[in-house]
């Protein structure tokens, strides 16, 4: 989409000559994608916070099924909600038990 948005702009750019054309690529992809990179910001510094074994539990509450959904059905644009499935509800308790033990261990150490 941010290609799709910079292609609009160019062109109405091309016919206008006038710049603020141009801004509207950044008006357009900060509406469609802010609040997405926001949450991958945080789920970023979650993650360098925690080690590959922590890691690594993550990942083996991940099924082939969940996978298969999300490569079916979701949309690229927008990773964080194919995070939530890979997790799903069972997962995300399981999840905050691994992040909030690896955290007490390393306060422990």
């Amino acid at each position: 989409m941010g290609g799709v948005y910079a292609g609009q702009a160019i062109s109405e750019f091309l016919k206008t000559n006038n710049l603020e054309d141009l801004k509207q690529y950044q008006n357009r992809w900060t509406a469609r994608f802010g609040k997405e990179f926001e949450k991958q910001v945080l789920a970023r510094k979650i993650l360098e916070r925690i080690d590959n074994n922590i890691i690594n539990k993550l990942f083996d509450t991940i099924t082939p099924e969940i996978v298969s959904e999300i490569s079916e059905k979701d949309d690229f644009d927008f990773h964080t909600g194919s995070i939530i499935k890979l997790l799903g509800l069972k997962g995300s308790i399981k999840t905050a038990q691994t992040l909030i033990g690896g955290e007490i261990k390393k306060l422990l150490s």
